[in-house]
C-alpha cells in the first residue's frame, strides 16, 4: 500500500492493529470480520480479536471508503470522509458528547482514502428510520444534540479546517439540486405524494433565499441527526451518535428541526409533542437564543430533511432499502414543513 493504513478488511493485518492497540507483536492470534449497519456513503465492520492476553478489545468497529464508486464521488464532492476523521481526530475525546471512542483515525490528503477504528457499542442498536422513534428516542437524542451545540473549543473553531467544509457544501446544493430535482420528481413519484412532489419544486425555487439566510447562531452541528445515525440502549435511551460526515460550523436549529421532524412515523405524535421538545432542548443550552425567536429558525428547517433526501439520493449508489428510506426521510419533513406553514419564512 501506498499509504500506512487499511481502507478494506482484507488489508487489515495483525502488525498494525498491535501497534493500534499498543500491544506486542504476535499478541493478537486471530481477527476476523463481518459488514454492519447500513451507510450509503461508506462501509462498516465489525473485526472481532482474540488477544494472548487481553492486549486489546474484543472487538470494535472500522469504517473504511465505499466499495462503491458513486458513493466515493458524493464522498469526496461533500468532504464527508474528512468531516468524520477531523471529529474524531480532534474533538471528540475533549468533549462530552454522545460518541463512540475512537482509536484510530487516518485520511489521505485528498480525501478518497480513510479509515476509523472505533468502539463497538455492542449490544447498543441502531435506530430504524423506515419504523420511526419512540419519544423517549427523540428526548434523549435532543439532549444529546444540545451538549453537541454547547461545544466551544478553548482557542474558538477558525483552526479546525474540516469545520468549515459546510460553507463549500451549500453553494454546490444551490446549483445541484435545481438540475437533480426533476429526477428526484420522476423516481418518487410512486412513493411520494404530488403535494410533498410540488412543496419540493417550489422549495427549489426559493432555494437561494433559504440558503442565504444567515443562522441567529453556529455551533458544531452533526448535520444528519436521524435514527439510521444513532445507536439506543434497550430502554430507549441514546447509547451513541454515529456518521460524523456532515459534521460542521452550522446553525444548531438545522439538527433540531431534522431530528424532530424526520422521526415520528405519526405526524400527529409530532405534532402534539414538538413545542415542548424544542423547550427542554434550549433549557439544556448554555446561552441559548429565546423561545420564540429559535423556533422560527426551527419552522425554517423544517425543510432540511428533505433537502438531504433529495440530495443524497442522487448521489449515492440506488437501492431498495434506500429509496424507501429517502422517501421517509422526505415525506416526513414535508409534511413537518405544511404543518408550520414554513415556505412562507422563506
Amino acid at each position: 500500500m501506498s499509504r500506512d493504513f487499511p481502507i478494506s478488511p482484507e488489508e487489515f493485518e495483525k502488525p498494525f492493529l498491535e501497534a493500534v492497540f499498543d500491544a506486542p507483536p504476535g499478541s493478537l492470534r486471530s481477527i476476523g470480520h463481518e459488514p454492519v449497519g447500513t451507510g450509503q456513503v461508506c462501509d462498516s465492520y465489525r473485526f472481532t480479536c482474540d488477544w494472548a492476553g487481553g492486549e486489546g478489545p474484543d472487538s470494535f468497529i472500522a469504517k473504511c471508503p465505499s466499495a462503491d464508486p458513486v458513493s466515493r464521488g458524493a464522498a469526496a464532492i461533500f468532504h464527508l470522509y474528512d468531516m468524520e476523521v477531523g471529529w474524531y481526530r480532534d474533538m471528540a475525546a475533549g468533549f462530552d458528547v454522545s460518541c463512540p471512542k475512537c482509536y484510530h483515525a487516518d485520511i489521505t490528503g485528498n480525501e478518497q482514502e480513510f479509515v476509523l477504528l472505533l468502539e463497538d457499542m455492542t449490544p447498543a442498536a441502531q435506530g430504524d428510520q423506515l419504523a420511526g422513534a419512540s419519544l423517549l428516542q427523540v428526548e434523549s437524542t435532543l439532549a444529546a444534540a444540545a451538549a453537541l451545540h454547547n461545544v466551544r473549543p478553548s482557542h474558538g473553531f477558525e483552526s479546525y479546517r474540516w469545520l468549515h467544509h459546510g460553507a463549500g457544501n451549500s453553494d454546490f446544493l444551490q446549483n445541484s439540486l435545481p438540475a437533480g430535482y426533476p429526477a428526484f420528481r420522476e423516481r418518487f413519484s410512486d412513493l411520494l405524494s404530488s403535494d410533498i412532489l410540488d412543496l419540493g419544486q417550489e422549495l427549489i425555487a426559493r432555494l437561494p433565499r433559504y440558503i442565504a439566510h444567515e443562522p441567529p447562531e453556529q455551533t458544531v452541528t452533526h448535520g444528519d441527526m436521524r435514527l439510521d445515525n444513532i445507536l439506543f440502549h434497550a430502554d430507549g435511551r441514546i447509547a451513541a451518535l454515529v456518521d460524523w460526515q456532515t459534521c460542521s460550523l452550522g446553525n444548531p436549529a438545522n439538527d433540531v428541526a431534522y431530528m424532530i421532524g424526520t422521526s415520528f412515523a405519526d405526524p400527529a405524535d409530532r405534532q402534539h409533542h414538538e413545542e415542548r421538545l424544542v423547550s427542554d432542548y434550549l433549557d439544556a443550552r448554555t446561552a441559548a437564543p429565546n423561545l420564540e425567536s429559535f423556533w422560527q429558525d426551527y419552522r425554517r428547517h423544517a425543510f432540511s430533511g428533505f433537502i438531504m433526501a433529495i440530495n443524497a439520493s442522487l448521489h449515492v449508489e440506488q437501492t431498495e432499502r434506500g429509496d424507501r428510506m429517502f422517501a421517509v426521510m422526505a415525506e416526513r419533513p414535508a409534511r413537518m414543513a405544511l404543518d408550520l406553514d414554513s415556505l412562507s419564512l422563506i
